[in-house]
């Protein structure tokens, strides 16, 4: 099992679902100090479906004035007109969701 980190999202025309993410693999599987194998690349929705699908985990890094802050996992979800997307599994930590993430 594999470790991505989700920096940044773009969202689609409407603005309300995730369309691409920037992402990275992380290195050696570490969560701390949480770093990536290469600079982060952009990936559309589906790419990152897939590697949850594949088993692989995703969550969301975020990046302040004192440190680095990870989020919870990112999960697949279906929207009402059938479309898939992703979102936090959780909302435990207010902040830190996928939707805090700057957007690029």
């Amino acid at each position: 099992m594999a470790l991505f980190f989700i920096e940044a999202v773009r969202y689609d025309d409407s603005g309300q679902r995730i369309a691409k993410v920037r992402w990275g693999k992380s290195k050696g599987g570490q969560v701390m100090p949480p770093t990536m194998v290469d600079d982060p690349q952009e990936a559309d929705v589906q790419a990152v479906l897939d590697t949850i699908a594949n088993g692989d985990e995703v969550i969301p890094k975020f990046s302040n004035g004192n440190g680095i802050i990870l989020g919870p996992k990112v999960v697949g979800i279906q929207y009402e007109d059938g479309a898939h997307g992703l979102s936090s599994a959780s909302d435990d930590v207010p902040g830190h969701s996928l939707n805090d993430l700057p957007s690029f």
